[in-house]
């Protein structure tokens, strides 16, 4: 399915130039807002593969189809395999995938169905020697320079659909999705607050804020798994900068935060949870919020 002015593209313009005939699309972005008491949901669990990681794979997978590549191999926890396996089939690139022995048992299953998988305890360096061993382009969202691109229309649509914001919460793993969505409100010309949100297991940049938990050895957000940021400095700079914080949430709020999602007919992940539950903690800690959108960056995975 190849639409050039739908998906991601809609907002064509906008982005680094990719050829009309390789703008691949499997209708992704333009996903529903939901304002619920005075904050405003963006529902990216509403994308074709669950997650917002279809924006930016749909443009690192366009990138290489317009440059010929026809084969790419991905580390992951889940949610990028999962739409670089859907993106790389439509553009014909055979993708191999390392994962964790933890990744979710359903999202593993699903990606069986279309991928080749490797199960292994160092996933990240297994990929990144793959690469190099087989001539394998590596689509490692936190190192390679089209991977923030297509998040960048998240801030686009934010500034279409209700205008100018205060505050962001957003659950960040590598950051590549931060630093999209900043990159693009860069263009309308300012900064919301950017609030990155992390879990009491994982926390290498929302620790660096937030000083207020209990480790913990276990974490329900599967999908928040990285503890080396390459762009650490630069998310740094971007939370610094716009006025914003870190936010550790542990476990017993994730669960009470997705609770209180579903009341409101929102059947998010753990991670879109976790922002949920730090705009409570950012309230609770005398932070003054102004109009705030909340990223609900993908779709609840039960596990065995």
């Amino acid at each position: 399915m190849k639409i050039t002015n739908q998906g991601i593209w809609y907002f064509a313009k906008m982005l680094p130039e990719i050829s009309k005939p390789f703008r691949l699309t499997l209708g992704e972005g333009k996903t529903a807002f939901s304002e619920k008491s005075g904050l405003y949901f963006k529902c990216e669990f509403l994308n074709p593969t669950g997650s917002i990681k279809d924006r930016g794979l749909c443009f690192q997978i366009s990138k290489l189809a317009e440059k010929k590549v026809r084969h790419a191999v991905i580390s992951s926890s889940g949610n990028a395999a999962l739409a670089a396996s859907a993106y790389c089939r439509l553009a014909g690139i055979k993708l191999i995938v390392f994962v964790s022995p933890n990744i979710n048992t359903a999202k593993l299953a699903a990606l069986k169905e279309n991928s080749d998988v490797y199960i292994d305890s160092r996933p990240v360096s297994s990929a990144h020697q793959y690469a190099l061993k087989n001539n394998f382009y590596n689509l490692r969202q936190s190192t390679d320079p089209n991977a923030a691109y297509g998040f960048e229309t998240v801030s686009f649509e934010i500034d279409e659909e209700i205008g100018r914001i205060d505050d962001l919460f957003l659950a960040v793993s590598s950051g590549t999705a931060l630093k999209g969505m900043a990159d693009g409100f860069k263009e309308s010309g300012y900064l919301p607050r950017f609030h990155a949100v992390q879990t009491a297991k994982i926390y290498p940049l929302a620790g660096q804020f937030d000083t207020d938990f209990i480790r913990e050895n276990t974490s329900l957000a599967d999908a928040i798994v990285a503890r080396t940021l390459p762009r650490e400095g630069e998310l740094l700079k971007i939370i610094r900068k716009s006025g914003g914080f870190g936010w550790v949430i542990p476990n017993n709020d994730m669960q009470n935060a997705r609770s209180a999602l579903l009341k409101m007919g929102l059947d998010s992940s753990f991670e879109g949870a976790a922002a949920y539950a730090a705009v409570e903690k950012a309230k609770s800690k005398g932070f003054s919020l102004g109009k705030t959108v909340v990223i609900l960056t993908g779709k609840y995975y039960p596990d065995e």
